[in-house]
C-alpha cells in the first residue's frame, strides 16, 4: 500500500479497503482516481469527542491538520492517491542580539 521509494509515488487501494497510516501535520493527499474517505484523529471540544473526516472525490486534495494516526478508506471503485510530504519549516528572520541591545540604548 506505502510506496518505498518514494512519497510522491501513487497508492492504490482495492473497493472496501482501509489503511491506517501515521502521518505529520500537514501532509496533503491528492486523489488521482475513485473516491476517498480520510478521517482523522477525534478532537475535544468542550468535553465532547468530535470525529473528524473528510470525503475526497477524484482531483481534489486535502491537508492534513495534525500529526498522528488516520485512516484511507477506499469508497465504491478502486482509489489511486498521491501522498505529498509536509513542506519543511522555513527559518524565521531574527535580528541579532547587538541590534536589540543598541535599539534599547536610543541609537
Amino acid at each position: 500500500m506505502h510506496c518505498q521509494t518514494s512519497s510522491c509515488d501513487t497508492a492504490r487501494l482495492a473497493p472496501g479497503q482501509s489503511l491506517h497510516i501515521a502521518v505529520d501535520a500537514g501532509t496533503a493527499f491528492i486523489v488521482t482516481a475513485g473516491r476517498l474517505r480520510i478521517d482523522e484523529s477525534p478532537r475535544w471540544i468542550a468535553d465532547v469527542c468530535v470525529p473528524v473526516g473528510r470525503t475526497v472525490d477524484e482531483g481534489a486534495q486535502h491537508v492534513v491538520e495534525r500529526a498522528g494516526w488516520i485512516t484511507l478508506s477506499a469508497l465504491g471503485a478502486q482509489v489511486a492517491w498521491r501522498r505529498l510530504p509536509t513542506a519543511l519549516p522555513t527559518a524565521r528572520p531574527r535580528w541579532p542580539a547587538w541590534a536589540w541591545a543598541r535599539r534599547g540604548a536610543g541609537a
